[in-house]
C-alpha cells in the first residue's frame, strides 16, 4: 500500500495482519462453511464452464466447451487463459485459483487506497479513513465469497481498478498518451468481460460537460478516439479469430442472446414461487426447444446450462435469434420491458439462486449502498462531485448494462472496490 513516512510502521501492521486474516479467512474458515455456501454461491467451485475451456487449452483442443463441440465465442477469453496458465503450472486443485484470487484481491484493495486518496479532502487523509476503502473492499463478504470460487469477479475488480486509476490519470493530464494506456487497459478488461466496451461513449459526455472548460471539445473528441482505437488494438486477436470462425465481426462473447432469453424469463417468473436456480434451468431448457426448433445440432454445455454447437456459426445465429425474439417480445409488450427493468435494477446488487440467499445479500449490500449514497451526498455538498464522478459513472454505466438483459448479485461484486472507495467517504459523513 502507499504509505507517508509517518504512518509507516501502521501500513505495515495493518497490511500483515489482513494477509494473515485473509489467508486464514480463505483456507480455514471459509471451507468449514462450505455445505451452505457451496450450495447458494459456488463456494470451492469453478462455476460457468471456465474450467473446461481451461482444460481444453490445456490439452491443445483449442478454445471450446467440449472436445466434438466447435470452438466457441460464448466467454471472453481473458480469465480461462489465466486459469489455463495455473492449472498448467500448479495443477487442477482449487488452491491456485485461491490464492491468485488472494493476490489480486490485495492488489486491488491497494489500488482503492490510491484511488481514494483522490477522492478523500487531505483534512481527512487519516489512517483510519484511508484504511477504511481497502478493508471495506477486502471483508465485505461478496469479496471473501469471489475469492472462494473460481470466476471472473476478482480479477475483473482489479482491472476495474486500474482502468479508473488511468481514467483520473487522463482527466489530470489531458495527454494523447494516458488515453491511449487507458484504452489499451480497457482492451485487456473487455477480454475478461466485455460491458464496459461501450464506456468510452459515457466517458466522452462526461469529459465534454465537466472538462469543456479545461480541454478543448476537438481534444476531447480526438483523444477519446484515441481510446477507443487502442482497445480495438488490443481486441484484434480476438476479433480476427472470431471472424475466422463465422465470417462475422464478434467483438465480444457471443452470449447477448442467452442472457437476454434468461432474463426475461427469470423476470417474467419471478414471483411464482419457485427459486431463480430453477427458473434458471427452466430457462435453459425453453431454449433447448428453441435450438431444436430451429434445426442446430447441439449438446447441453456446463453444467447443463448453455447449448454447445457443432459449428461456431450456429452458436452466433442462435445468440442473434434469441436477441431478436427478446426485443420483439418487449416491442410488444412495454410494461414487461419496464417491469424487467425495474426488478434487474434491485437483482444487480441482491438477487441470490434462492429467496434466502437474496435476502443474506440484502443484508450484506445494503449497509455498502447506503453508506455509497452518504458519500455521494457528501461530495455534492461540498462540490467535489467532479471528483467522485468517473467511480459514479462507471458504477452507474455497468449498473445500467445489466438492466435490460440480466441481473444476479454476483455481477455487482466487481464494483465492490468502487463502492467501497465511496463507501469511505460515506463514513467521513457520518463523522462529521
Amino acid at each position: 500500500m502507499v504509505v507517508n513516512l509517518q504512518s509507516k510502521k501502521r501500513w505495515t501492521r495493518l497490511t500483515i495482519l489482513v494477509v494473515l486474516l485473509q489467508g486464514v479467512l480463505l483456507f480455514a474458515i471459509i471451507p468449514r462453511l462450505s455445505g451452505p455456501l457451496h450450495t447458494s454461491y459456488n463456494e470451492n467451485l469453478i462455476a460457468d464452464g471456465y474450467d473446461q475451456l481451461a482444460d481444453s487449452l490445456d490439452a491443445g483442443q483449442g478454445y471450446r466447451f467440449y472436445p466434438d463441440t466447435a470452438k466457441t465465442l460464448m466467454r471472453e477469453p481473458g480469465y480461462p487463459i489465466l486459469l489455463a496458465g495455473l492449472r498448467l503450472c500448479f495443477g487442477r486443485g482449487m488452491a491456485s485459483v485461491k490464492i491468485a484470487n488472494m493476490i489480486l484481491a490485495l492488489a486491488t484493495a491497494w489500488l482503492t487506497l490510491l484511488i481514494a486518496r483522490r477522492l478523500i479532502p487531505e483534512a481527512h487523509h487519516s489512517f483510519a479513513v484511508l484504511a477504511a476503502a481497502p478493508l471495506l473492499y477486502l471483508f465485505s463478504p461478496g469479496t471473501l465469497v469471489a475469492e472462494s470460487r473460481g470466476g471472473v469477479e476478482i480479477l475483473f475488480g482489479f482491472l476495474i481498478a486500474v482502468f479508473i486509476l488511468t481514467i483520473y490519470r487522463l482527466i489530470a493530464s489531458n495527454r494523447f498518451l494516458d488515453f491511449v494506456i487507458s484504452g489499451i487497459v480497457l482492451g485487456v478488461i473487455v477480454l475478461v468481460r466485455s460491458t464496459p466496451m461501450l464506456f468510452p461513449v459515457f466517458l466522452l459526455i462526461y469529459l465534454l460537460f465537466f472538462e469543456k472548460r479545461s480541454i478543448s471539445r476537438f481534444a476531447i473528441c480526438r483523444n477519446v478516439a484515441s481510446m477507443v482505437i487502442a482497445m480495438l488494438a488490443i481486441l484484434s486477436p480476438w476479433i480476427v479469430r472470431n471472424y475466422s470462425l463465422t465470417g462475422k465481426f464478434v467483438p465480444t462473447a457471443s452470449v447477448m442472446g442467452v442472457s437476454a432469453q434468461a432474463g426475461q424469463y427469470i423476470n417474467t417468473h419471478l414471483f411464482e414461487g419457485r427459486p431463480w436456480w430453477l427458473l434458471d434451468r427452466e430457462a435453459s431448457r425453453q431454449r433447448d426447444k428453441v435450438a431444436a426448433q430451429l434445426g442446430y445440432p447441439f449438446q447441453d454445455g456446463p453444467q447443463g446450462y448453455y447449448q454447445t454447437f457443432y459449428q461456431s456459426g450456429d452458436e452466433i445465429k442462435f445468440s442473434n435469434y434469441l436477441f431478436h425474439r427478446v426485443v420483439t417480445n418487449y416491442w410488444d409488450s412495454p410494461a414487461l420491458f419496464a417491469r424487467c427493468i425495474a426488478q434487474n435494477a434491485l437483482n444487480f446488487w441482491f438477487a441470490g439462486k434462492t429467496w434466502s440467499a437474496t435476502a443474506i445479500n440484502a443484508a450484506v449490500q445494503l449497509p455498502y449502498l447506503i453508506l455509497a449514497g452518504m458519500g455521494i451526498v457528501y461530495c455534492l455538498k461540498n462540490r467535489r462531485i467532479r471528483l467522485a464522478g468517473p467511480v459514479v459513472l462507471f458504477i452507474t454505466y455497468i449498473w445500467a448494462v445489466h438492466m435490460p438483459i440480466l441481473a444476479q448479485a454476483r455481477y455487482s461484486i466487481p464494483l465492490i472496490p468502487l463502492v467501497s472507495i465511496l463507501g469511505a467517504i460515506g463514513l467521513i459523513a457520518v463523522r462529521s
